[in-house]
């Protein structure tokens, strides 16, 4: 794999019921990654003070740098997702506040 991987987009449906528990995991796979990049992070800040070892704390900033770019995106798509989410529960919410209108104007 390069550095700079082509991304794309994906698309499948599922029960609405399902869309919060498949939110979740996606922000819990982010959470992994900056978990991941702290703990590089870290280990960068060793090689500096420990060995002067400027070159791999370099090469491991980068490498947070490209890791946080990529979390960044995954917290984006679930912004997104959680925002469709709750204007799809408005909506139908409204729908349904509208059908009870209707009815109790028609007893």
């Amino acid at each position: 794999m390069s550095d700079n991987p082509t991304r794309v987009k994906i698309a499948f449906t599922v029960d609405l019921d399902e869309v919060p528990d498949r939110i979740s995991s996606l922000i819990r796979e982010a959470e992994a990654s900056l978990n991941t990049v702290a703990l590089r992070l870290e280990r960068s800040a060793a090689e500096v003070a420990e060995k002067g070892n400027v070159k791999a704390a370099s090469d491991i900033v980068n490498d947070a740098r490209i890791s946080l770019m990529g979390v960044d995106l995954r917290l984006e798509d679930c912004q997104s997702l959680l925002a469709s989410y709750q204007a799809t529960q408005l909506e139908l919410t409204l729908q349904q506040q509208e059908g009870e209108e209707e009815q109790s104007s028609e007893e």
